[in-house]
């Protein structure tokens, strides 16, 4: 996929994909490609996740900056919108401070024709987000409040980091997809027998997104084409590559 809508129900954090040397190697690390929010994830971005918009998969086709290129890790901006008990849009989410659910990931990286390149499947501990609070009222009766920012969310964006072994070099351009399963959508959808579909709070991959942004990469560039308006936004899944030890 190429730039994505701000329509899409994968609630797509950004993501931050690591190429480089090992850092047991003691190999310093550049950046080649960076379209990442600054000063670390806000308390929520917009968002796109595979139940609300019925996708298998959310990425995008980028070119990197000259530089290294050997794949060592990733990691991904999440927006989580589930709670414990009760839901974001009823105005009774409850989570326990600390909550979180396991979550199986998995990012792929292909070449320009289709190849894959990479992929890592990891199960990884996404917090809920937080309970709605009083101080949040009236249009955003229902949201968290951010006592960082003074502000009430309905997501709360949360990153997580994938591991390569570092034997791959990737080539100037690439394509990389991030994909999990939810109740109807995913690669190989739950169904709606698990446990968690019939309770209050629902199942939290449900409401679990990938982060979008819609900045233009600071380093490096974004794969423009004929689909770069899917879902008709100019939002995309914000990517961070960093390489080093090698070309």
């Amino acid at each position: 996929m190429k730039r994505l809508a701000v329509l899409v129900a994968l609630v797509v954090a950004a993501v931050v994909v690591v190429a480089g040397a090992a850092v047991a190697a003691g190999v310093k690390t550049s950046v080649i490609y960076d379209s990442t929010a600054k000063n670390g994830p806000p308390s929520n971005l917009v968002s796109a996740g595979p139940e609300a918009y019925a996708f298998t998969s959310i990425g995008d086709t980028i070119t990197f900056a000259p530089g290294p290129r050997k794949l060592t890790n990733a990691t991904v901006t999440l927006s989580s919108w589930g709670c414990v008990s009760g839901t974001w849009f009823g105005g009774d989410c409850s989570t326990p401070t600390g909550a979180t659910f396991d979550q199986p990931i998995t990012l792929t990286v292909t070449d320009s024709g289709g190849n894959v390149l990479a992929s890592s499947t990891q199960t990884f501990a996404v917090p809920y987000r937080p309970s709605a609070s009083p101080r949040c009222t009236g249009d955003d009766a229902g949201k968290w409040y951010s006592s960082a920012l003074k502000t009430c969310f309905n997501g709360y964006a949360t990153d997580v980091t994938f591991n390569f072994s570092g034997n791959v070099t990737l080539p100037s351009t690439v394509t990389y997809a991030v994909s999990y399963n939810s109740t109807h959508f995913g690669p190989n959808p739950v169904g709606e027998g698990a446990a968690c579909y019939g309770t209050s709070g629902g199942c939290p991959y449900d409401s679990l997104n990938v982060a979008l942004n819609d900045t233009y990469p600071s380093v490096g560039t974004p794969g423009y084409d004929a689909d770069e308006t899917i879902f008709g936004s100019p939002y995309t899944p914000a990517v961070t590559f960093k390489a080093g030890g090698g070309s």
